[in-house]
């Protein structure tokens, strides 16, 4: 009896990866391709505007340079976020019910903090190496995170809560919006990608300060530095004045928020609830 139970148990797990990597791993790879490959092209010329001269400006050529060098871990990157976030949003809902609005952006939040810290500080040294600037080393998996991660991360916490994550939790009611505008006559992936590039560029652009604190805290990592929540923040007022670190880089900033939303939105990553890991093993608990 013990036997069979276990086949079974084998069997279903079987049949989930099968139908978890062929209903949710393509969206994924469509959603991460497109927002890394604009995440870096675009954090390059915010790493330079950030550099107070120190660094010159590059071409697009040389931009997508830097961009196929990096697509690698960039995109295993934003390929195992997602995997997470839609693992903890689903495991929320079946947790607290009552609170299911909250659960993505929450979700995002959590789990894009370490990892959108790691994307850029590597998006930085990426921009630095390519250029033959400096990067100071830190051997080890402590010197990873006191380095990658740890640098601003106060800061990428309030920007991805407020970003991407309130492009989440809007970009489904400004597609409601552009339904009604439209009449409903524009195909459902088209407002599905509208709504999710207008929420994400607003929220983008309100989340400008939190965003430049985080990019001049991994930029002083780089440099061999120790920023904190306090130093790095006055570092970016001393150098760019109050009206620059509300604004500065808004136009790459804003682009890439947006893009991320809409991917998200349009290549639906919480499709197939029914999939998730909450779903599976609740069942098996019950029973």
């Amino acid at each position: 009896a013990m036997a069979a139970v276990t086949d079974a148990g084998l069997s279903q797990i079987g049949s989930w990866s099968l139908a978890w990597t062929g209903n949710i791993c393509p969206r994924f790879a469509a959603a991460a391709l497109p927002i890394q490959m604009v995440t870096v092209e675009r954090t390059v010329p915010q790493v330079i505007n950030l550099s107070q001269g120190k660094l010159n400006p590059l071409s697009l050529s040389e931009r997508m340079a830097i961009v196929r060098r990096s697509l690698i871990p960039q995109f295993s990157l934003k390929f195992a976020q997602l995997a997470c976030f839609r693992e903890l949003k689903f495991f929320l809902d079946t947790a607290s019910p009552a609170t299911r609005p909250l659960h993505a952006p929450v979700a995002w939040g959590v789990t894009n903090v370490p990892t959108q810290s790691t994307i850029y500080a590597l998006a930085t040294a990426s921009t630095l190496n390519y250029l033959g600037a400096p990067v100071p080393s830190a051997p080890g998996l402590s010197g990873f995170v006191r380095t990658k991660i740890m640098p601003g991360i106060f800061w990428t916490f309030l920007r991805e809560g407020f970003a991407t994550g309130g492009g989440l939790a809007l970009g489904p009611q400004v597609q409601v919006g552009l339904n009604k505008l439209t009449g409903d006559k524009l195909p459902t992936s088209v407002t599905k990608f509208g709504g999710g590039l207008l929420a994400g560029w607003a929220c983008a652009f309100a989340t400008m300060l939190p965003h430049n604190c985080a990019l001049t805290a991994a930029r002083m990592a780089q440099e061999g530095q120790r920023p904190n929540t306090v130093s790095c923040f006055r570092l970016l007022l001393s150098e760019q004045g109050l009206f620059r670190a509300l604004t500065v880089n808004f136009q790459q900033r804003c682009a890439v928020i947006a893009v991320v939303v809409a991917c998200l939105n349009t290549a639906d990553v919480l499709a197939h609830d029914d999939l998730a890991l909450a779903a599976v093993i609740k069942p098996q608990l019950v029973g």
